[in-house]
Order: C-alpha cells, then structure tokens, then sequence
C-alpha cells in the first residue's frame, strides 16, 4: 500500500481481512464516478471525476458514434444486441463502426447483469449461460483494432456463476450494493466480509483470464443508508488499489431503493469521493 492510502486506514475502521486479501497484490490508480444522469452535478461536487457509466437498454438500439455527453469522461457503454443478430454478423458493420469511434479509456459489456436468476428479467435467447458467453466472445473480437476494452458486468457471487463467465475478457466488473450481508452485528460494515466476497469473486476472474491480477472494475455501487457510504466507498477504492487499480462508479436514483437513493448524499460522503478522487 502506498502512502498516499495510509490516511485511508486511520479515517476508517481497519479491520482484520484474509491474510490472501493483500499479500503481493500491486497497487494500483482508482478512478470515481457515476451513472450517466448524475454526472453535471457529480462532476461538479467531485471534480477529478472520471468514470461514467452509460446504458442502451433497447435491444439492437446503439448510438452511431461513441458516447462524448458526458465531456472528458471515460465512458463504461452497456449494450443489448439480439443473439441472433449479433452471433450472425447482422451488427458487426454498427458496432465496428461504434468501436472504431471510441477514444482511449473506453469499455463496453453486453447484457450487465445477465445471470441466474434473471434479475433484470431478459427474454430466455439472451439469459442462459451458453448465450451469455457466446456473446460476450463475440464481443471481444468486435473490439480488437480499437481503443475499446471488452468486459462482463455480474452482480451475483461469481463462484456461484462460473459457467456463465467469459474467459480471457480485458476486464470483469461488479454491480455491488451494501447489504446486510456485509454488516457487523452492531450495523457497521464489515471490511472483512466484504472482501471475502471479493476475493472469491477475483479468484474466478483469475482462473478464467490465467492473469494472476485480472481487471476488475465496481461499475454501479451505493449504500441504502448514507452513513454506511463514506466507509463502503472506501472499502472498494482500498481493495482496488491493492488488485491493480481500476474504475468506482457510484450509482444515484431519483428516489430512495433498498440499494441506493437520490443524489446528493450528506457533506462527509461527498467529501469522501472527493478525496478518494484525488489520489
């Protein structure tokens, strides 16, 4: 850990964690963000923001030219073409075309959180394990010649998803929210549950790229309850920085879920992204 984190340590509860969680791990930069309708008023509370996460959640509908909305931002695209059409070679002509637009720092996934149990409810073509991987193959041969990275956006364990994981991707990312799973029995959060959690998922990602620190990214993250965020950020920008660094990207909703609420969140939380972004 380098000293600009040391502070990281003293600002928040350290707790004891896998003795595998940091040995020999690599430090690494950690970029913050945000989804795409917060990033103005992100972006102007967190200025070294850099990360956006961008979302096409109509099947085949793909913007002509790479995302620039969001100004200077590296853009994380999610998309959602038809197996069909896209295993045949019906969109190659699109979304080359769309790739060969990207700048530097771009990364596109398709189908983010398509797993068992279906939590964003596809169609049967797009989720199962065999389509899933398929596409996320072709995905990844779509992009070489390009500035874009390909990767798989999960939210479930992934130890409990492997058949559904790509290997050999440019990166894997995490849709993670704080949950009770992840809490101490007085209502604090656990730093070492959490990145048992990690850890697992890491050690999937490791054995289907056969890279010992594989790019992993947390490409949506919040807290329900906002005392619990300040520590939740830090605890997935710490493990980061010592995985090889990598993107952040906090996620804000117009009204209150059990995962994550309205932009903006109190003082101490954005002074929190603030310096988190700083480093």
């Amino acid at each position: 850990m380098t000293a600009r984190w040391l502070p990281a340590l003293t600002a928040v509860a350290v707790l004891a964690v896998p003795a595998a969680a940091t040995a020999g791990s690599p430090g690494g930069r950690v970029t913050v963000g945000v989804n795409r309708d917060y990033w103005t008023q992100f972006k102007a509370a967190v200025p070294r923001a850099q990360d956006v996460r961008v979302y096409y959640d109509t099947e085949d509908v793909f913007p002509a030219t790479w995302p620039t909305r969001a100004v200077g931002a590296w853009v994380t695209l999610s998309l959602r073409p038809d197996p069909a059409d896209l295993l045949s070679g019906k969109l190659d002509a699109r979304l080359k075309a769309l790739f060969a637009s990207a700048p530097a720092h771009s990364e596109v996934t398709f189908w983010h959180e398509n797993e068992p149990g279906n939590p964003l409810k596809y169609s049967r073509s797009v989720n199962n394990a065999r389509a899933n991987v398929g596409m996320l193959k072709y995905g990844e041969k779509l992009v070489k010649g390009t500035k874009v990275k390909f990767g798989q956006i999960i939210c479930a364990p992934a130890n409990q998803m492997q058949k559904w994981i790509a290997p050999g991707l440019d990166w894997y990312g995490i849709d993670l929210f704080a949950n009770p799973n992840y809490e101490n029995p007085d209502g604090t959060l656990s730093k070492a549950k959490l990145w048992v959690r990690l850890n697992n998922n890491e050690a999937v990602f490791r054995a289907k790229t056969g890279r010992r620190w594989p790019s992993v990214r947390f490409d949506e993250s919040n807290a329900r309850r906002d005392w619990h965020r300040k520590d939740w950020f830090t605890y997935l920008a710490e493990w980061l920085h010592e995985h090889g660094g990598g993107r952040l990207l906090t996620r804000w909703t117009h009204a209150p879920t059990k995962l994550a609420g309205p932009w903006p969140p109190s003082q101490p939380v954005i002074r929190r992204l603030r310096w988190l972004a700083s480093l």
